[in-house]
């Protein structure tokens, strides 16, 4: 029944919530004091008022009457009064603290004494009738004009129904918002009355019910908004009231499986990494993994991998129990798959995060340059597309119209087909010409006029402005067999407003697949008695061999390098066999 009364508050919130984007993030399944702590950490260090400015401007439009923009609605009373009747006369209103200032002794000083999430307009007189008392059930009722404020004893306050979870909510924002840390006060709440001049407030257990009785109106999440807008925090548990249920209940979020993995897709083997990130419940004390849906255990680790060594797609499941015997399930369709192709590999690939070093720079006009930038003002991106650090070329503001070159390394794109590149690109401003042209060499010695540039065409024409597109799968198969190197070229029809845009590059790759002549271990083509001799050099460490050297001298396929491999590299030479193991 308590869980769909939490499910119930947290809907209910959710109507009327206006919760920036990630406020809450890392609070996902947690409870108790680690939920509280991060909970702290999201709302302290809020930007303080002073208690004039309550007075002033904070409390009339905090709490406006939204039927009279004259007027504040009382908090205990829900009276409309005008707002020019700020006093302490019987029939004007002043500011009430919520959590009373001498539980604590904090006065009217910032941070406690004038946070405006426990601050409210209230009848003068029903304020001092409050006083500094714990909130309880029961006593008697109290009238300020006709209007029902609450009931009180000798150590207690009951506010009216309709905002007994106000109540509920400010007093739990205070004891988490209020740690005890920088030298300010640790404000906790507990189960028990008279607890002034402690720094606590009671009584939890009503506070607990009143918390579930009265969840959050709009009036109360437009003004956790209006809030967040002069102090840059919110109230928590006006935006999640299953939270207090989480802290000082002793329930938890449901448990939930969950998991991911490193990677979902290639070759076999194929060996994958398994990440549990379930999610709520208690301790979670066991893990059960099946890895190919054939109902068996496969492994009980938390973070486990496993090696998929047969093609096909494989649904992976797990079951997570915690330690009240809580369990649950989740089960992933066809979530991983191992294949039996050839898969595209990365040649070269980079996002300037560390340099832009390796690709040459050169201006032939004007006094602009391409430059590695991690700027975000508004003439740049704001924001890399991949990390911080991007390539970028202006020429508004320089001497002359431009014609600027950023060129890549060489890349040796023998023993590689299905060649292509992949980069993205952003642009602003205007002029009367694209001003972005991408090009391929195989001859570039350092001088531009005796290169030969192959112009690839790419449509950066249609490029929005200040959006990063990409430009996938350009085809570089022409270039197969060859040494080369791309250059970005970018120029300018003048250097003012209206002819000159900005253009800027970013995580920039070129795959391709290897053409693997099995033996041909110096990659020229052909298998020959140097082949192995290179293969035993590699067998007693005198040289490395790159990636696709151990792929053609592994002639054997058993996945090593060894001068058994180099035997049959001979025997094919010499016409006793006449393909390798391996094919």
């Amino acid at each position: 029944m308590l869980k769909k009364i939490l499910l119930i508050l947290a809907l209910f919130s959710a109507l009327f919530a206006d919760i920036p984007t990630g406020y809450y993030d890392g609070t996902e399944g947690l409870s108790g004091e680690s939920l509280k702590f991060v909970l702290n950490n999201i709302i302290d260090n809020h930007d303080e008022l002073s208690y004039d400015d309550l007075r002033d401007f904070v409390l009339e439009n905090t709490d406006e009457d939204p039927n009279n923009s004259n007027n504040l609605i009382l908090f205990y009373t829900g009276r409309s009064q005008n707002k020019s009747t700020f006093g302490g006369g019987a029939d004007q209103w002043n500011r009430e603290h919520v959590w009373a200032k001498s539980h604590g002794d904090f006065g009217n000083n910032p941070p406690c004494g004038t946070d405006a999430h426990h601050i409210r307009p209230t009848d003068a007189s029903v304020n001092s009738t409050r006083g500094n008392k714990d909130f309880d059930d029961g006593g008697n009722a109290i009238y300020d004009n006709g209007y029902l404020a609450g009931w009180t004893d000798g150590d207690s306050w009951e506010p009216r129904d309709d905002v007994k979870g106000d109540v509920a909510r400010i007093i739990f924002y205070m004891a988490t918002r209020y740690e005890g840390e920088g030298g300010e006060l640790d404000l906790e709440v507990i189960d028990a009355v008279n607890t002034d001049p402690n720094p606590q407030h009671g009584k939890l257990s009503t506070l607990l019910e009143w918390n579930t009785f009265d969840p959050p109106d709009e009036f109360e999440q437009n003004r956790n908004d209006q809030i967040y807008y002069y102090q840059d925090n919110r109230n928590p548990f006006i935006d999640h009231p299953e939270f207090v249920n989480y802290i000082w209940g002793n329930e938890a979020p449901e448990l939930m499986a969950n998991f991911t993995a490193n990677a979902n897709s290639g070759n076999i083997p194929f060996t994958v990494s398994f990440t549990d990130i379930s999610s709520g419940g208690a301790e979670i004390v066991s893990w059960d993994w099946d890895f190919d849906n054939d109902g068996s255990i496969d492994s009980n680790s938390q973070d486990p991998s496993y090696t998929f060594t047969s093609e096909g797609s494989f649904t992976v499941s797990l079951t997570v129990t915690d330690n009240l015997g809580n369990s649950d399930n989740e089960t992933k369709i066809d979530f991983i798959a191992a294949l039996n192709t050839e898969l595209p590999i990365e040649i070269y690939a980079t996002s300037f995060e560390s340099t832009i070093a390796d690709w040459e720079i050169f201006s032939t006009a004007s006094t602009n340059d391409w430059e590695r930038s991690n700027q975000t003002d508004s003439s740049h991106p704001s924001a890399a597309q991949n990390g911080s650090w991007y390539a970028h070329m202006n020429n508004y503001g320089a001497d002359e119209p431009a014609e600027d070159w950023l060129i890549s390394p060489s890349f040796n794109l023998a023993n590689y087909n299905d060649i292509f590149c992949n980069f993205y690109v952003w642009t602003k401003y205007s002029d009367s010409i694209t001003g972005l042209e991408l090009l391929v060499t195989n001859n570039f010695s350092g001088n531009l006029n005796t290169t030969n540039w192959t112009n690839l065409n790419t449509p950066f024409y249609s490029v929005a402005d200040e959006i990063w597109t990409s430009f996938a799968n350009i085809d570089l198969n022409n270039f197969a067999d060859e040494t080369v190197r791309i250059a970005f070229k970018y120029e300018s029809s003048g250097t003012s407003g209206g002819q000159a845009k900005a253009w800027a590059m970013d995580s920039f790759q070129i795959f391709g697949t290897d053409v693997i002549l099995y033996g041909d271990v110096d990659g020229n083509g052909e298998v020959q008695a140097y082949d192995a001799s290179l293969t035993l050099q590699k067998v007693i460490e005198l040289i490395d061999f790159e990636t696709w050297q151990i792929t053609a001298a592994d002639v054997d396929g058993n996945g090593e390098i060894q001068a058994y491999d180099a035997s049959l590299i001979l025997q094919y030479l010499a016409g006793l066999i006449d393909n390798f193991p391996v094919e």
